[in-house]
């Protein structure tokens, strides 16, 4: 029962990134919700004041290749380096520095995590071994704590197209194993800012690897 829940959260999360998708296309909130998708579940109210800004807000282009679904998620807060996105039906996820440190409200996503050794080598292209540390929120509601040994190996230059322009990067490879798991990360950090444009990151077990790209500024 518990699975069958989580899948329900899943589509219903995902679904409402399609509808942020959809809504830049039309431009009309509105429209989107009672013409496109009338049977669509209702924006949030945080998401609904978002998508309704203009100029848009900052924009995650967002997949889980494992359900094979995808959409997009605007910027809500940042804070401190930290930023959280949000999908059009309240799911979130937090980034610090492009890592991604929590995918809460589609399932069964990490709660929270401690990339700091990570985080530092990735970024400055470099070659060795890190910790990391997860948290997810089990069944009995109780939070258990994962710890896992990374290597990170450089994979050299590589280019990533964002919005049909190409972009100059340095591919980082991340593998990580645990007591009862293990994972691959990739990412794309952008030679000219230094930033990571595009990654591929582990959420846990459920949800799989979320695929994430910036989405640049039209300004």
């Amino acid at each position: 029962m518990g699975e069958v829940l989580a899948m329900t959260a899943l589509r219903t999360a995902l679904l409402a990134l399609l509808l942020i998708s959809c809504g830049e296309v039309q431009e009309d909130v509105d429209l989107l919700k009672g013409t496109l998708f009338p049977s669509a579940p209702r924006f949030h109210p945080r998401a609904e004041a978002l998508a309704a800004r203009r100029p848009i807000p900052p924009r995650l282009e967002v997949g889980f290749p494992k359900h094979d679904l995808a959409g997009v998620m605007l910027l809500e807060t940042e804070r401190d380096g930290v930023q959280t996105w949000l999908t059009a039906d309240g799911a979130t996820i937090t980034m610090e520095r492009g890592m991604l440190t929590s995918a809460i409200g589609f399932g069964g996503g990490m709660s929270g995590s401690d990339l700091r050794q990570s985080v530092d080598l990735i970024l400055t292209g470099g070659l060795g071994y890190a910790e990391r540390f997860h948290s997810f929120l089990n069944g009995d509601d109780e939070i258990e704590l994962h710890a896992y040994r990374c290597r990170i190996t450089p994979l050299g230059p590589d280019t990533v197209v964002l919005q049909g322009t190409p972009v100059a990067t340095q591919k980082q490879q991340e593998d990580c194993y645990g007591l009862a798991q293990q994972f691959t990360n990739i990412y794309w950090v952008q030679d000219s800012t230094g930033r990571i444009v595009q990654s591929s990151q582990w959420t846990g077990d459920f949800l799989g690897n979320m695929v994430i790209k910036v989405v640049p500024d039209e300004s």
